[in-house]
């Protein structure tokens, strides 16, 4: 793989409509995946920065894509008490190699100075594709041999330049019988919220497209809903 890009990341982009979807990370481990005719599969990656866009190229088996991700406004900087990522909420232009259709859908990228998942044994990095080029973003961390319900966890929704960090945000995840994550749901309460008002909170449900295990990351693409919008959504999970 080459990486022209320093320090911690993970970056990609997605269309339910279009079928298309891929990400690639590097989190002290670098991988990538790439949805193509046969599913979600492992791929290579080539990533090029050049001024404020990125080009990344994701080589799979049989289907090789070259995609520029340039942001739609500057970088936002996350606060919290888990590790938070700088964002950049991106206008992805997808273009197949070998023929196909050129696409234009929603990206994003997320950098750290450090590895988020260094020392933890569980780190969970998702991107899930709001609509109206809004972007929710969701870091949880856990010590090793927590459980899921242990982990410290905290989301933001991201619109145009500003960022709105929820006061509480739930992860569920269903696993199949070899611990692969099927499905997973959000819910996410804003500051302040009546919580007898159901309608208060923002939830996602979403759905399994494919998931790839590449050393201690498993990586998954999921067709999500949120707020009568339908999207992609990354689901990032490195545990030890």
């Amino acid at each position: 793989m080459t990486n022209l890009v320093e320090g911690f990341f993970v970056c990609g982009f997605g269309d339910p409509a279009s079928g298309v979807g891929g990400f690639a990370w590097d989190l002290g481990g670098a991988g990538a995946v790439l949805l193509t005719g046969e599913g979600l599969e492992a791929a290579t990656f080539a990533l090029e920065e050049g001024g404020d866009a990125l080009t990344l190229e994701l080589t799979a088996a049989d289907a090789t894509t070259e995609t520029t991700l340039s942001p739609r406004t500057a970088e936002i900087a996350l606060s919290g008490d888990v590790p938070v990522p700088v964002v950049s909420v991106c206008v992805a232009d997808v273009v197949p190699k070998h023929g196909g259709q050129a696409v234009q859908c929603p990206g994003q990228i997320s950098r750290w100075d450090t590895d988020p998942a260094e020392a933890a044994g569980t780190f969970r990095h998702l991107a899930v594709d709001a609509g109206e080029e809004s972007l929710l973003v969701v870091e949880a961390i856990g010590e090793p041999g927590s459980d899921h319900g242990d982990e410290r966890s905290a989301a933001w929704l991201i619109r145009g330049e500003e960022d709105s960090k929820f006061e509480d945000a739930f992860i569920s995840t269903e696993y199949d019988g070899d611990g692969v994550p099927t499905r997973f749901g959000l819910e996410l309460w804003p500051e302040e919220a009546e919580r007898a008002s159901r309608g208060a909170a923002t939830r996602v449900s979403a759905s399994l497209l494919g998931g790839v295990a590449v050393g201690d990351v498993w990586a998954g693409l999921f067709r999500s809903h949120a707020d009568r919008s339908e999207g992609i959504g990354s689901y990032l999970l490195s545990r030890v």
